[in-house]
């Protein structure tokens, strides 16, 4: 079938966590500014995110897995996710498997022939299925390198992180794989709503020649790959302005204004109930002021636990990472993005997938310490990255590195470059 002429609206398919869906709107701030119909096609937890910065929302149609709230298996993976990578994986399979019919049902029914689609790797299956079909332009958005190659340092699941090896393409080549493997349920589905073959035309688990790949990271965190090919740009990272104060919890903002500046340490969407206490627990041995978040199934409610304790529910990043003595997190791309140009100490918690390169890729820059595995985290080790980051003797060192990065990081423009390589490529 024959292209349409970009005349159409930009449909941003961001299935997943917070950290999918944030960037996407943010880029679709910027093509609201330049005068582009923008819909995000997401989990329902996120319409009021979306709503809120003005972009039509559409709704997938069913939610994040959580505690309490998922089939038994889904749970026991989401709890033990951290443990090992094929539980991970494999959890991720059985959650996208469960709402499969409900995405793809939802996306086949949005999507329209003069639409230009950008779609994460979790949708690419489907995404594809609506290219064959309805001959809709498609670009590819990623948020971490995925993709196969060579060179170590621009790889997530390298075997040789820092050196340039075949051995890393061939690993490269099966984390790419496995992103696949996650977006066929839904792949399946909307290929038969579509009306296609079962089975897809592509063979070829990489992403067509003539699609743009759009990564979406700093270039202070990943470089950027020789070999990754002439489709593929790295944009910069896609974040969302700081919000004023004005949009910040009054008893938030009177905590930050009352004692000296405090540790920030959430585990985002991969946190568990369990983490609240831990992070207390640390804290009052580190001797620090303390901002967390309420994960997942927690039965804690936001507000002050005590006097030297703050726990938020949906605090703005932007505007609170800043203020804070040091950040310790899981190390999502959007979080590591985020704390890395707040200006202060920050350290990572790695629990699953990306979050083990960007953790490493954060301790290169030298502004935080040496991260800890979640599989290795407990009280006092938490304690040690709070305290090291605070008044330890290489405090002062870590606060002047963050700056500097921060400063660095200030100069990239993600959602203006991204929008420019989708005009020259003809997607807009």
């Amino acid at each position: 079938m024959g292209r349409s002429s970009p005349k159409g609206r930009v449909v941003i398919l961001a299935l997943g966590s917070r950290g999918d869906v944030e960037p996407c709107v943010a880029l679709a701030g910027t093509l609201r500014r330049e005068g582009h119909d923008v819909v995000i096609h997401a989990l329902d937890d996120f319409r009021d995110l979306v709503g809120r910065a003005g972009i039509d929302f559409a709704s997938m149609r069913a939610s994040l897995p959580r505690e309490g709230r998922v089939s038994r298996p889904v749970g026991w993976a989401m709890t033990h996710a951290h443990r090992s990578p094929l539980v991970a994986v494999g959890g991720v399979r059985l959650w996208l498997r469960g709402i499969a019919t409900e995405v793809a049902r939802s996306v086949t029914r949005l999507v329209r022939p003069t639409d230009t689609v950008i779609s994460g790797i979790l949708t690419l299956d489907t995404a594809l299925a609506l290219r064959a079909a309805l001959g809709c332009r498609l670009a590819v958005a990623l948020f971490a390198p995925c993709l196969p190659t060579r060179e170590g340092p621009s790889l997530v699941e390298a075997v040789r992180p820092f050196r340039t090896s075949v051995l890393n393409r061939a690993g490269g080549t099966l984390t790419w794989s496995a992103g696949v493997w996650w977006s066929r349920p839904g792949g399946a589905v909307a290929r038969r709503e579509l009306g296609l073959p079962r089975h897809r035309a592509e063979r070829s688990l990489l992403v067509p020649p003539d699609v743009p790949v759009l990564l979406a990271a700093s270039a202070l965190l990943v470089p950027e790959a020789t070999d990754w090919g002439p489709g593929v740009r790295l944009t910069g990272p896609w974040q969302v302005p700081a919000p004023s104060g004005r949009e910040v919890p009054d008893g938030l903002a009177a905590f930050l204004d009352e004692g000296p500046a405090p540790v920030f340490a959430s585990f985002g969407s991969v946190g568990l109930a369990s983490d609240v206490p831990l992070c207390v627990d640390a804290a009052a041995t580190a001797g620090v002021r303390l901002i967390t978040s309420v994960p997942r199934g927690s039965g804690t409610a936001p507000g002050r636990v005590g006097d030297t304790v703050y726990v938020v529910d949906d605090a703005p990043h932007a505007w609170l990472l800043p203020r804070t003595a040091g950040v310790v997190h899981h190390g999502a791309a959007g979080t590591t993005t985020t704390a890395l140009g707040s200006g202060v100490p920050s350290t990572a918690v790695p629990h699953q997938f990306d979050q083990h390169y960007y953790a490493r890729r954060l301790a290169l820059l030298g502004v935080g310490p040496t991260p800890v595995p979640r599989r290795r985290l407990d009280s006092a080790r938490l304690a040690e990255m709070m305290t090291a980051m605070t008044r330890g003797p290489e405090a002062g060192e870590y606060r002047r590195r963050a700056l500097l990065t921060a400063g660095e990081a200030a100069g990239e423009r993600g959602t203006e470059e991204a929008v420019r390589v989708m005009r020259t490529a003809g997607l807009l």
